[in-house]
């Protein structure tokens, strides 16, 4: 492991929050490091890869990264219908013949509902993009090493580890830009939030899409399936909730195969990938001490969606610049200012989800799944419809 030289700030995760953070600080002038645990930072996502149009010019970000714009969401509500199979029965009738009964077959599903919304964006290659970003934050300054971990912490003392050698590093502040399952929130004995466990292929499309995809099954319980395009392939995916007894690589198979026999992939894998998507919403402390968190670390990811990657490049940008100020100032007071701006941008937003995905927890089972669906997912419009004191309001 090469030497170190004293740092001001520790930037732990070279996501899109991470990197940003570690450019925006190093810009200023504060010595950085980033470390993430990938051997090759970006590889191997577990995204969708999908940002909104804006993002680019908002966040002066290069469009090169971006593979194929997307115009509209297309919504399928998926589930069976009506008894749809006949048991028999060995008892008789009365009138002294076997019984014939029908009960419905869960294996055989059919879209119920379908909508269209207009989400303009891009499906992006997020492997260079986020090694991209990772690139521009040592350009601006900042030490990147990879396959790099946060091991412990011992009082000021952040210990790092790189195969087996070990390296001690004791920063003014940290940044927390590791993800879902954050190892520095860990450390800091932060509760761990409510996961998505997220499984996703790069499969073949037999056709050019203009529109992303979105099916709401109710054995996908919690979560939802997509299927992303990007040119020749797609990205086909789901999240289901961890504290559910649910299977998801055998729901993604069934999802294939229920789009290959519509005609819309080839049969193939060209990548596989697997994770946890936080949708507790905002973590309620995001400061503690010297350590500042952002992105997925701070639970910036949207609770119904699991969408993120806007929050973690906005929340990053604005924890490398608060870091940078404390530094500056020598006390703690801009980390407070820091956990203000975010809240001012993202907490009505990231508050409405999670009230929404409370309510459709709640109502999971219910008999009528496309009407709970309509209330609580984006492309309806029940999901505008407030929530208060944990039910949801009528829409008239």
């Amino acid at each position: 492991m090469p030497t170190i030289q004293p740092i001001d700030i520790l930037v732990v995760g070279a996501g899109p929050a991470g990197s940003r953070a570690a450019a925006a600080a190093a810009r200023e002038g504060a010595a950085a490091l980033l470390v993430d645990t990938k051997s090759r930072i970006g590889e191997q996502p577990h995204c969708g890869e999908y940002v909104p149009a804006r993002l680019f010019a908002e966040a002066n970000l290069d469009r090169s990264t971006a593979m194929q714009p997307v115009d509209y969401m297309e919504t399928r509500v998926v589930g069976s219908r009506q008894p749809s199979l006949e048991v028999r029965s060995d008892s008789p009738g009365n009138d002294g013949c076997s019984k014939r009964t029908t009960e419905p077959d869960p294996t055989v599903k059919e879209t119920l509902t379908v909508t269209t919304s207009s989400f303009p964006g891009f499906i992006i290659d997020r492997v260079r993009f986020d090694r991209d970003l990772a690139r521009a934050a040592a350009a601006q300054g900042a030490t990147v090493l990879c396959s790099t971990r946060l091991v412990r912490r011992e009082h000021d003392a952040w210990i790092l580890k790189s195969g087996k050698d070990e390296m001690t590093v004791t920063p003014r502040f940290v940044i927390a830009a590791d993800g879902a399952a954050s190892t520095v929130a860990a450390l800091l004995g932060l509760a761990p939030p409510d996961y998505l466990r997220g499984v996703q292929a790069e499969v073949p499309l037999t056709r050019p899409l203009k529109g992303t995809l979105i099916f709401l099954d109710r054995d996908f319980v919690g979560g939802y399936g997509w299927l992303f395009p990007k040119g020749a392939t797609a990205n086909v995916g789901l999240g289901v909730a961890v504290a559910h007894d649910a299977h998801p690589g055998a729901l993604l198979e069934e999802l294939l195969g229920r789009l290959l026999q519509e005609g819309l992939i080839s049969p193939g894998k060209l990548a596989r990938s697997s994770g946890l998507i936080p949708v507790s919403g905002m973590r309620p402390e995001l400061t503690r001490g010297n350590v500042i968190l952002c992105g997925d670390a701070a639970g910036l990811t949207h609770p119904i969606t699991g969408a993120g990657i806007p929050q973690a490049i906005f929340s990053g940008d604005l924890a490398g610049r608060y870091a940078v100020e404390a530094l500056r100032k020598g006390n703690q007071q801009p980390l407070d200012e820091y956990g203000e701006e975010v809240r001012s941008w993202y907490g009505g937003v990231i508050g409405h989800a999670a009230a929404k995905r409370g309510v459709m927890m709640q109502l999971w089972r219910h008999e009528d799944f496309p009407r709970v669906c309509e209330e609580t997912w984006i492309g309806f419009k029940g999901y505008k419809s407030r929530v208060s004191g944990g039910k949801r309001r009528s829409r008239g």
